[in-house]
């Protein structure tokens, strides 16, 4: 019955870590996107992302947000941002089954957008 419950206690609590660690995923990964080449938007050219600058805002949202540095793995490209966030979540009732932590993790992509007309695409 203890197991039981702490299924549900714990497990509960690890899907709302999972659920926050992807909406910070998300938020990350917008922080990122939004970070555009000013020079390729200026000259005409397509809407790109400047990749040191992204790689900085996202990084920057989630240690606001309390993330260590190797919880974050962020890649970005001249097209799109992407973010990984990993996040230990302790238990309390598992814990006396010897389980005391429970691993979870979120990821989130995003793309520089200007002039939405249509976002369905790749």
């Amino acid at each position: 019955m203890l197991v039981l419950a702490g299924l549900v206690v714990d497990g509960g609590r690890a899907v709302n870590a999972r659920s926050t660690a992807a909406d910070d995923a998300e938020q990350a990964a917008r922080a990122g996107a939004s970070q555009m080449n000013s020079s390729m938007m200026h000259g005409g050219g397509n809407t790109q992302v400047d990749v040191s600058a992204a790689q900085s805002a996202a990084r920057a949202f989630l240690t606001n947000e309390g993330y260590a540095p190797g919880e974050i793995t962020v890649n970005a490209s001249a097209t799109d941002v992407q973010v990984t966030v990993r996040t230990t979540v302790h238990t309390a009732l598992l814990s006396l089954i010897m389980i005391p932590t429970m691993e979870v993790s979120g990821s989130a992509t995003a793309r520089p957008a200007q002039g939405i007309v249509n976002e369905i695409g790749p």
